[in-house]
């Protein structure tokens, strides 16, 4: 009995000095083993000994880990392995491991490296976002300025052709030039809408659903329950939503023939909730793999946030995201 005694000291004591957060729970997903680390990695009060004998799934809250272990309790113990998954604090890979009669949970604290991608990251966009900026006041200071010019000198000389077959022409090339110009004005506008950086996001947004509307028939619902001054956005969060925005209508338009876009944002408790839902009728097997999807979930999650995307069928698409934002 002594021995006993003495190996499982040992072996809680082992466990306790483990880096990683250790949770071991019996057939029925009941905790019988678990070290401190796992009460820090999940926010949890109190001491250890309180968790002992508790069922595991009032121990792991989290949706998406919750899921497997339910899994292995009710068809029967297997292996997993999960990647980044998210709690209050920290990012955790989790590894599940079926020992004698029960499973043993092994949390290891991946925060650091999450934190160094998303600012590596972060800093990726912002390079490309400055050479959008620099692009459009190209366009907008130089190509401009210079088509208007050209018009006026074409405008001028059409006052003064005498053959009538030579001032048609002269005319029809100074409204190709007015269309060139105004396609470039939109293509800057597109490139780094200023209105962003003077007025806010949500009038920025009004803008861009203006501009579509105005090219082609696309009906915007939107709820956009924030203010242009709100102190929780930072320009540049309010940028990358506005490119997430314009990327998930762009898509919609383009894939699925969408003419019906519903948008809500809504900040609370800390965390700002965006959705696009569009009525088009792509199916993920063709939407997925486009390269807007991949630079709308780098854009949030450079904000350490998170996307989601959801096929509905013949009722269109949905793409969703949180992100923290100030207190």
């Amino acid at each position: 009995m002594k021995n006993l005694t003495e190996g499982l000291d040992f072996l809680y004591r082992l466990i306790e000095s483990l880096p990683d957060g250790i949770i071991v729970y019996d057939v029925e997903g009941n905790v019988s083993l678990l070290n401190r680390t796992v009460l820090n990695q999940f926010g949890l009060e109190g001491s250890v000994s309180e968790y002992l004998e508790q069922p595991v799934r009032n121990i792991i809250s989290n949706t998406t880990l919750t899921a497997p272990i339910v899994k292995s309790l009710t068809q029967g113990r297997y292996d997993f392995n999960l990647k980044n998954i998210k709690t209050k604090y920290h990012h955790l890979d989790v590894v599940g491991k079926k020992i004698l009669e029960g499973t043993m949970l092994i949390f290891h604290d991946v925060t650091e490296n999450v934190n160094i991608k998303n600012a590596t990251l972060s800093n990726l966009i912002k390079g490309q976002e400055m050479e959008r900026q620099r692009l459009s006041k190209e366009i907008h200071d130089g190509l401009g300025p210079n088509l208007s010019s050209i018009r006026l000198g074409l405008d001028a000389v059409v006052t003064k052709a005498k053959d009538e077959d030579i001032r048609k022409r002269l005319v029809i090339l100074s409204s190709h030039i007015s269309e060139v110009a105004q396609e470039l004005r939109e293509v800057s506008h597109d490139l780094m809408p200023s209105s962003i950086l003077d007025f806010g996001i949500k009038s920025a947004l009004e803008g861009l659903f203006a501009r579509i509307n105005n090219s082609a028939e696309v009906t915007f619902n939107s709820k956009i329950n924030i203010t242009d001054s709100n102190p929780d956005l930072t320009q540049s969060q309010s940028l990358n939503l506005y490119r997430t925005i314009q990327e998930a209508i762009n898509n919609g338009i383009k894939h699925g023939k969408a003419d019906t876009f519903k948008i809500q944002m809504d900040v609370k408790d800390n965390k700002l909730f965006l959705c696009v839902k569009d009525n088009g009728v792509q199916s993920a097997t063709i939407y997925n793999p486009g390269i807007g999807i991949a630079n709308m979930k780098s854009r949030i999650q450079s904000m350490n946030g998170i996307l989601k995307t959801n096929d509905l069928g013949k009722a269109g698409y949905e793409v969703s995201a949180w992100i923290p934002v100030m207190a």
